[in-house]
């Protein structure tokens, strides 16, 4: 197989800013195909109507925001859009309630303790080079689904544990309805619509929210009876917390709105990055071979074990260039309650803030060949010249991604595992398209062909 020398997916963006109905016919479809080719050049770009929204870009206006002057920003359109489903959870909360609330979680994934998850992610990618083998030498599998498994998984065994059968493929079928209408469910987070206001999907939604809330507190009810046994996973932790000020714990709802965040966050955005490392790698067959080499050689033909992880160096760079041209949460915003300025412009309370991260990790004048795929990129030299806030696929300042170091080195072995023991290759004639659904995900999912 020859490399492919076309670049890999990408949004399209519009040459000019899109008029009123344009936008929102767009947004609904895909946000990120209403941001202009300017945002991808420029520091700040305002949009809107009435100029009250700002698109930024530049490392120095995402730390002020994020960082230094985060006190005049809020995550209020995130919390709409997401409360429905995660209530007043970790990322759902602000305050000190955020605050204990992600105190309380943190020791699960410290740096130094995730050593121990390396043989649960090693037997989810073999479960799936399983699946491949019992199909055939040769098939076109669905990798996104394979992916999503995978990392369910994971979760299942590691940090939330449960002994339901049909619970990974309950809740990601409610997620998949849920997702079939996200475009408009985030329009309407942007525009604060009341929450009555009709909406395409909005009943099936509301039976969603109803029946994944009901399938967590089933979960939680059967630990706190005794009919799940104890033990130190992050379930456990969360019933045994307590608010330092108060001394109050969770009670059964906001444990439900914590659980739920951890199963959808904590697998979803590995997935998505998994699907999209294989996409990348099976147009570039040598990167295939380098990683192969890279991992016969430190692993051998055994289990890739944690103590493995930091010799894959080639692979870690696929992880980290695949995270810049697809990452995950591909947006971010923030709405300022205090009036002040960014680079030039004036910042009034309800101004909205939008960081486009996929928008950033492309910056024209920041990244050279910036629709590329090159993983040399993220060697351990150049890495150390890249901005703070140019490369920020967990988020950045205090309320940076919790599981971010747990999420690379999962996605580190998977990818490690699937790479020595089985060969991609794109579908002829099948691009996909990348659309913002809160995650990153590839229109019409991504079918691949697969040689075990």
């Amino acid at each position: 197989m020859e490399p492919m020398h076309s670049l890999p997916a990408r949004v399209r963006p519009p040459a000019r800013p899109l008029g009123r109905v344009g936008f929102a016919a767009t947004f609904v479809r895909n946000p990120l195909a209403t941001i202009p080719e300017a945002a991808y050049e420029r520091d700040a770009l305002a949009f809107g109507a009435s100029g009250r929204a700002l698109w930024i870009t530049a490392p120095a206006l995402i730390k002020a925001v994020l960082l230094d002057e985060r006190d005049k920003y809020r995550k209020l359109t995130q919390i709409r859009l997401l409360s429905p489903l995660l209530g007043r959870g970790v990322l759902t909360s602000e305050g000190n309630d955020w605050r204990w609330q992600r105190q309380a979680t943190a020791p699960m994934f410290r740096t130094t303790g995730l050593g121990h998850f390396a043989p649960a992610f090693g037997h989810a990618a073999q479960s799936t080079l399983a699946r491949w083998r019992a199909a055939g030498r040769e098939t076109v599998q669905r990798v996104d689904e394979d992916m999503t498994r995978a990392t369910f998984e994971v979760i299942g065994t590691t940090l939330l544990p449960s002994p339901d059968a049909d619970f990974a493929a309950a809740v990601q079928g409610n997620v998949e309805h849920l997702q079939r209408h996200a475009g408009w469910d985030i329009l309407y987070a942007s525009l604060n619509a009341p929450a009555w206001l009709p909406r395409p999907g909005g009943t099936a939604k509301l039976r969603a929210i109803r029946a994944l809330r009901a399938r967590v507190m089933a979960l939680l009810q059967a630990r706190k009876s005794g009919r799940l046994p104890e033990a130190d996973d992050l379930l456990q932790r969360l019933i045994a917390a307590r608010d330092p000020e108060s001394g109050a714990a969770m009670d059964d709802e906001q444990l439900v709105d914590n659980l739920l965040t951890f199963y959808i966050a904590g697998h979803e955005t590995t997935a998505k990055a998994l699907l999209w490392a294989l996409y990348l790698l099976a147009r570039e067959p040598e990167w295939q071979e380098r990683l192969r080499d890279e991992v016969a050689r430190v692993a051998g033909t055994g289990p890739v074990e944690a103590h493995h992880l930091e010799r894959l160096v080639l692979v870690e760079q696929v992880v980290k260039e695949t995270l810049r041209l697809y990452p995950p949460a591909p947006m971010m915003g923030r709405q300022a309650v205090a009036a002040g300025t960014l680079g030039e412009h004036a910042i009034v309370p309800g101004m909205n803030i939008q960081i486009p991260i996929y928008v950033v990790h492309r910056h024209r004048a920041r990244w050279e060949r910036p629709d590329a795929f090159d993983p040399e990129r993220f060697a351990p030299e150049r890495e150390k010249t890249i901005p703070r806030y140019q490369y920020m696929p967990f988020g950045a300042g205090p309320r940076v991604c919790i599981g971010m170091s747990f999420a690379l080195l999962e996605a580190k072995t998977i990818l490690a595992t699937l790479v020595r023991e089985a060969r991609f290759a794109p579908l002829e004639g099948r691009e996909p398209r990348p659309v913002a659904r809160v995650t990153l995900v590839p229109h019409g999912g991504m079918p691949l062909r697969v040689f075990v």
